[in-house]
């Protein structure tokens, strides 16, 4: 009888210990949220072409504009003589490349 008594304590003693026994606390994931992407613009050939549009003038403007332009360059230089040609190309560069960019 003291064997059944001795066991029973020892299987008692055994299930307290297992009782006490910390259980480790399972780790939560955490859930990865997924960053949006800015969705890049793509430009396309029409829309290109629609960023510098060329203004459309007529000749008859574009000259005059191009003649008060070089007018304007001779002023500047006193209008001293044998310059008048490369005040003209010069006024014509700088409308042209006006126009262009509209």
């Amino acid at each position: 009888m003291n064997r059944k008594k001795d066991s029973e304590k020892t299987k008692a003693a055994t299930k307290k210990k297992g009782a006490t026994k910390k259980v480790a606390k399972k780790k939560v994931a955490k859930k990865k949220v997924a960053k949006k992407k800015a969705a890049k613009k793509k430009i396309g050939k029409k829309k290109a072409a629609k960023k510098h549009p060329v203004m459309k003038v007529s000749d008859q403007k574009r000259y005059e504009m191009i003649q008060r332009h070089a007018y304007f360059l001779a002023e500047a230089r006193n209008f001293h003589p044998g310059h008048e040609h490369d005040d003209w190309h010069e006024a014509e560069r700088f409308v042209d490349e006006i126009l262009s960019k509209g």
